[in-house]
């Protein structure tokens, strides 16, 4: 369960670095102004916002890795969407499903609670956040090589696309925690 967590995590959280770090040069690449690039942002981050306060409530209500599970495989589909968006309701769609899967964003971290407890919270945190820092560091810089080898975040996007699927799909297989001792 630990390391189907962390690499879950790290997988759906390179996501969104990749794309913090390319949505404006993918977008302005194919033509949209900053104003645009802006605007998605901001219908992002909105949806963002009431997404993870949604998400807080399920993962209280429903089984977390079923929560994250499903909130991943909105971000996952975000970025096969950017891929085919050449026009404005593509592009919009895609931050609106991005914005969805932010609701996986505080259930990533509060479900290593629930599987190992309180107790040594922090020492798991820390660990676990290794593979997370490495895709969170390599994904990115893949996704610039990419560009400059081909011309198209096609393939990186692609991959990391991909990777997101993996991620969600871990989350989902990860078994029900074992009870506490009290």
């Amino acid at each position: 369960a630990f390391w189907q967590i962390s690499f879950g995590h790290a997988c759906c959280s390179s996501i969104v670095v990749t794309i913090m770090v390319h949505l404006g040069p993918m977008l302005t690449d194919r033509y949209f102004s900053l104003q645009t690039v802006g605007l998605v942002v901001s219908v992002y981050a909105f949806i963002g916002i009431a997404s993870t306060m949604v998400g807080g409530y399920l993962g209280d209500r429903v089984p977390m890795r079923l929560v994250i599970f499903g909130f991943s495989l909105f971000q996952s589909i975000a970025i096969i969407v950017l891929l085919l968006a050449h026009g404005l309701p593509l592009v919009f769609l895609f931050a609106v499903l991005m914005g969805i899967g932010e609701g996986r964003g505080p259930l990533t971290t509060a479900i290593r609670g629930v599987y190992f407890g309180r107790r040594a919270f922090a020492s798991i945190m820390g660990i676990s956040m290794v593979p997370m820092n490495v895709l969170l560091f390599t994904l990115p810089l893949f996704a610039g090589y990419m560009f400059d080898a081909t011309g198209s975040y096609g393939i990186s996007f692609t991959i990391i696309a991909a990777v997101g699927f993996v991620g969600a799909a871990l989350f989902l297989l990860l078994g029900e925690p074992k009870p506490m001792a009290s």
